[in-house]
């Protein structure tokens, strides 16, 4: 993708939206598509996570149980959501 091809694509957009792009431990991909989704923001992630992922991604804590042991170390949310324009590598499905 050409830069004048992903500024098309981003104009389609609201200028204050805020904007992520998957991440991988290794090398690039070219950019396959761009869609809003809603992320949480990840307490503690290991240096390999994302810094934000989809709720359903994130290890929720249920009120009445405290999770010990391998279950303490799973990612947690920290309550703050948003809405953001995600770039998607070309092999992003693999991640």
């Amino acid at each position: 993708m050409k830069v004048a091809q992903l500024i098309q694509l981003l104009s389609d957009y609201p200028a204050e939206t805020e904007v992520l792009v998957e991440g991988y431990e290794n090398g690039y991909d070219p950019v396959h598509s761009l869609s809003i989704r809603t992320v949480a923001k990840v307490l503690n992630p290991a240096d390999y996570d994302g810094l934000f992922d989809t709720p359903d991604n994130i290890e929720l804590e249920a009120p009445s149980e405290k999770l010990t042991g391998v279950k303490a170390m799973a990612r947690k949310e920290n309550g703050e959501r948003l809405n953001c324009l995600v770039i998607a590598g070309l092999r992003g499905d693999k991640r």
